[in-house]
């Protein structure tokens, strides 16, 4: 950000310094005359002059079709309602999935992505959750079952975007590489 704005001090010096002197030299005053003509006795004054208004010309043209870019929106979903705006960040999205997933006592370790998609009309989420059961019961498939449509309807009741797919992988912590204490 600071060299942004020494940049934009140098152009801003730059286009009044070169916005100056052209005023300087196109008034008709009777007491400055003399300092005109001899600017224009110099043989580098004028060649240097109009490049200088050449290269205010371009950054001209370059702002005016600057504005017509559209504008880099953050990765997100923008909703409009009728009475606002929403912005909705893939964090907040990710950090509902992890509310939901922590009142599981037997979930540990949980890994979370989640997507989001702007389309025109049907903006939507997918999202894939990696995580340790730590249970002797067998009911993992219930279990997942259960957290799958948990994090469905969390999701949904937070963002108001459907969820399109949620992708589970379930890791056996006994045959894992890697040592969890």
């Amino acid at each position: 950000m600071p060299v942004r704005r020494l940049k934009n001090f140098f152009l801003g010096l730059f286009i009044i310094v070169v916005v100056g002197t052209l005023l300087f030299m196109y008034l008709d005053i009777s007491q400055i005359k003399s300092y005109q003509q001899e600017l224009l006795k110099y043989n580098w004054f004028e060649p240097t002059l109009i490049a200088c208004a050449g290269v205010l010309i371009f950054f001209g043209i370059l702002m005016f079709f600057a504005t017509f870019k559209p504008t880099h929106k953050k990765p997100g979903l923008h909703r409009d309602y009728e009475d606002g705006h929403i912005y909705i960040t893939r964090n907040s999205v990710e950090k509902c999935i992890y509310r939901t997933i922590q009142k599981y006592d037997e979930v540990r370790q949980p890994n979370v992505i989640a997507k989001l998609y702007n389309k025109k009309n049907k903006s939507y989420a997918t999202i894939k959750a990696d995580f340790f059961v730590v249970s002797d019961t067998g009911q993992i498939q219930t279990l997942t079952d259960r957290i799958k449509s948990d994090i469905k309807q969390n999701v949904e009741h937070f963002s108001e975007i459907p969820v399109k797919n949620i992708e589970i992988n379930v890791r056996d912590q006994k045959s894992s590489d890697t040592r969890v204490l």
